[in-house]
């Protein structure tokens, strides 16, 4: 388990300190002459919560005693789902540019609600259409978030 603890925490690390550098250049309050903080507060934020939680599992990971060090297993079922959906949401954010937001979110939906809650296939999919318009709606509407709707598909 410390293997592991460290190793998460070195990713973490970079890519907390990674997000921080991208969002330094983002514009500025100053650069909007409204006072309005910008586009890199958040993503700021969230990146120093980030480093700081690696620090505390960095800090609890030196100070473990030898007896607490338990073996983690890297290929059991429950890691192969893991994987699995770590790589379903990696071709999500590759097809995300070409099928756009609605399509490429409402499949990704409909995939993991029928594989996690193994609903009745019409459930799933005014689940998965309903979920698809409310973030759809949130971002576009009410953030004013500029969205690549149906990607090459044009209508």
């Amino acid at each position: 388990m410390k293997k592991g603890n460290l190793v998460l925490a070195a990713i973490c690390a970079v890519l907390g300190i990674g997000v921080i550098a991208m969002a330094s250049g983002y514009p500025k309050a100053a650069d909007y002459g409204t006072g309005v903080p910008g586009p890199g507060l958040w993503p700021i934020v969230i990146s120093i919560v980030l480093l700081a939680c690696t620090a505390i599992l960095l800090f609890r990971t030196l100070k473990m005693p030898p007896e607490k060090d338990s073996k983690i297993e890297l290929w059991t079922t429950g890691t192969r789902r893991v994987y699995l959906t770590m790589g379903i949401l990696m071709v999500y954010l590759l097809l995300l540019p070409f099928l756009g937001f609605i399509i490429a979110t409402f499949v990704l939906e409909l995939i993991f609600i029928q594989w996690f809650a193994k609903k009745n296939p019409v459930i799933t999919v005014v689940i998965a259409a309903a979920i698809t318009m409310v973030v759809y709606c949130a971002f576009r509407f009410l953030l004013n978030v500029p969205v690549h709707t149906f990607g090459i598909f044009t209508i």
